[in-house]
């Protein structure tokens, strides 16, 4: 038998088309449809990365903006 989740906990950097009103609509859709019981989003803070390589691209961009 096909269990439903308790929460979905999703981790999503700081752009603005992840706090969309569609993005936002999904998962409260997810919740309406009974898939999942609470959706739990977690936001990074503004200027932090999850991606090590976009660390390093940004080291690099900065690097090659000096010259």
């Amino acid at each position: 038998m096909y269990k439903h989740l308790l929460f979905l906990l999703r981790q999503l950097d700081n752009a603005g088309d992840n706090k969309s009103r569609w993005v936002i609509g999904f998962f409260g859709w997810l919740i309406k449809l009974a898939f999942v019981k609470e959706v739990r989003l977690s936001m990074m803070m503004v200027g932090h990365t999850h991606e090590d390589i976009d660390a390093v691209f940004r080291r690099v961009s900065e690097y090659w903006s000096r010259k």
